[in-house]
């Protein structure tokens, strides 16, 4: 990859993961490109950012939930690049569990895609983001602070990463800067089926009566990068809503 400046965004293969890469490579940025199961996404993004700009665009594969694929994903994007001036911590799993269904399974899921790969991610390229005084963007949900019915270890792993930043952003300031961007309703769950009613109802929650779109957050991550002065901060974008 050439000296451009260069952005690691994991959960890159579609839907926000994608579109903060289309962010960053437009403001010139070299994308590395995490992905886990989404190869055909990942590959289309790829020949779409590296047809705009020539080898701009590496992907890389790494299951989130195997120790072994987690170092070796470490280990081969530092052969591949000498140069980190952002990561953005955007894979996540996000599911339903009631209290009473909830398992030790269930919460070492959430808690290990949404706090742990972020922490041990920010900590094996700290050396990378202190030589380019880089920062570091986690995305968290606007929902954490207010709680969501049946979803108490998604909020719990989610409130875990947002005490991560503010922490970390003490820790590693002044090299690194830290922060997070608190998505509200963006894009509806892929996994589960919410009626036109439930739907409705959720909009109506909010002050500017409609939903985000994946480059509402693309750009928000964009901005809490490039603002030098800010960390340890978690920016909401949800449109207003209630809590």
């Amino acid at each position: 990859m050439n000296k451009n400046k260069t952005a690691l965004i994991t959960g890159s293969g579609k839907r926000i993961g994608a579109s903060i890469s289309r962010a960053f490579h437009s403001r010139g940025y070299n994308i590395i490109a995490h992905f886990n199961s989404s190869s055909e996404e990942i590959e289309s993004l790829e020949e779409e950012l590296n047809k705009k700009r020539k080898g701009s665009c590496i992907t890389f594969q790494a299951n989130f939930f195997e120790e072994e694929s987690i170092e070796r994903f470490i280990e081969d994007i530092l052969k591949q690049t000498n140069r980190l001036d952002v990561l953005v911590n955007n894979a996540s799993t996000f599911f339903p569990k009631k209290l009473s269904e909830s398992s030790a399974e269930d919460l070492n899921n959430l808690y290990q895609t949404n706090t742990f790969v972020p922490f041990f991610l920010i900590k094996a390229f700290e050396t990378l983001l202190k030589e380019s005084n880089g920062s570091v963007v986690n995305l968290s949900d606007a929902m954490v602070k207010g709680g969501i019915k049946e979803y108490s270890l998604y909020t719990a792993a989610k409130s875990s990463l947002e005490s991560l930043t503010k922490s970390l952003a003490k820790e590693l300031g002044p090299e690194i800067r830290v922060n997070a961007v608190a998505p509200g309703i963006i894009l509806w769950p892929e996994d589960e089926e919410l009626s036109e009613e439930s739907k409705d109802k959720l909009i109506e929650k909010t002050a500017l009566r409609r939903i985000g779109s994946p480059e509402d957050i693309a750009n928000a991550v964009l901005t809490v990068h490039e603002l030098s002065y800010m960390t340890g901060q978690i920016l909401n974008v949800d449109g207003g809503r209630e809590h």
